[in-house]
């Protein structure tokens, strides 16, 4: 991983099998959106509860410009295989990552290594703590934080409820050495 970052270059960083950069008006693609369309894709996403067009994904995209705060689609193999979004407090040092994998790149690791990547950045970046969050029923995201060394922070017990069920929304941190 690298960051490749200068006032002229757009930010990309490079994990072992993905690329993140930032995510552009290019991104919102008929795919993207059948990602944000797709029920068992975003299952476990508040996004579910949405409808998503070109101008809401448009309206999404302003709202991180002139922020501290990152959209960033994940590239393998030069095509776009999911989202990342990084939400920074400066003021307090954290920074909350959030992660779609759209359905052709799931199972590769792809995730795990683009959460990886992130991850080791912003704690290599002077960011103290970082932070995840996802129900317990989501194995394959609580796999993911684990995997990279997150512990658990804390558990909001019955919080949501998908296909009727209460669960557990679990947190997880890392904090820098």
């Amino acid at each position: 991983m690298h960051d490749q970052h200068s006032n002229t270059a757009p930010r990309e960083w490079r994990g072992n099998k993905v690329s993140l950069r930032p995510f552009g008006p290019a991104n919102i693609t008929p795919a993207y959106l059948g990602w944000l369309g797709d029920r068992q894709l975003m299952r476990y996403s508040n996004q579910r509860f949405r409808q998503h067009d070109v101008a809401s994904c448009q309206a999404y995209l302003a709202g991180f410009a002139g922020s501290d705060n990152l959209f960033l689609a994940i590239y393998h193999d030069e095509r776009m295989v999911g989202t990342m979004t990084v939400y920074h407090s400066r003021q307090h040092g954290t920074a909350d990552i959030g992660l779609l994998i759209g359905p052709e790149g799931q199972g590769l690791g792809l995730g795990r290594d683009a959460w990886g990547t992130m991850l080791e950045h912003l704690l290599a970046s002077g960011v103290r703590k970082v932070t995840g969050g996802t129900l317990r029923c989501n194995s394959a995201m609580v796999r993911i934080m684990q995997a990279c060394g997150m512990q658990p922070d804390g558990v909001r017990v019955g919080q949501e409820l998908v296909d009727g069920a209460p669960q557990d929304v679990l947190y997880f941190a890392r904090f820098a050495n």
